[in-house]
């Protein structure tokens, strides 16, 4: 009898620990959720809302802006997640929505999730390197947690 409350209990443990700790995402389901996620960050520029923009990226998160001016050389932007948001928020998009180009996906060793692709700014003609960086939390929600960009202005 006291052999079998210990197994029980024991057996109770490991089922609660095992409920309160999910499993790791596997590759497959990391890649799923980094192109639909991909999918939201594209359809808000679509849509030119700041607000959908800025609610994607983690208040953790930082962005790096490389602007590259045939007059001026380069300078590098560097923001965090909340001073983005807030200037995300500040502008107006009024610009043409850019395009992602051959976005290519790749779980890095960490569980975090790289998206290269090649920002077309149709408005100002050019094209350009950008890469997001997203991580899940515990819940399964992405968000970017760094992203590298580069902009060419006159």
């Amino acid at each position: 009898m006291k052999r079998w409350l210990s197994l029980s209990l024991f057996a109770s443990v490991v089922a609660g620990s095992a409920q309160s700790t999910p499993p790791a995402p596997t590759e497959a389901q990391l890649l799923a959720g980094a192109k639909s996620f991909f999918g939201t960050y594209l359809a808000a520029h679509q849509a030119k809302d700041a607000g959908r923009i800025a609610a994607l990226y983690h208040d953790a998160a930082r962005i790096i802006v490389t602007r590259q001016s045939a007059a001026n050389g380069s300078r590098t932007l560097e923001f965090s997640g909340v001073q983005y948001k807030k200037l995300l928020l500040s502008v107006p998009l009024t610009e043409a929505p850019d395009r992602y180009l051959n976005p290519a996906y790749r779980v890095l060793g960490d569980g975090a999730v790289q998206i290269t692709s090649q920002r077309q700014s149709v408005s100002r003609g050019y094209t350009a390197p950008h890469v997001l960086f997203l991580r899940a939390d515990a819940a399964g929600r992405f968000w970017i947690m760094a992203e590298q960009a580069v902009q060419k202005v006159p």
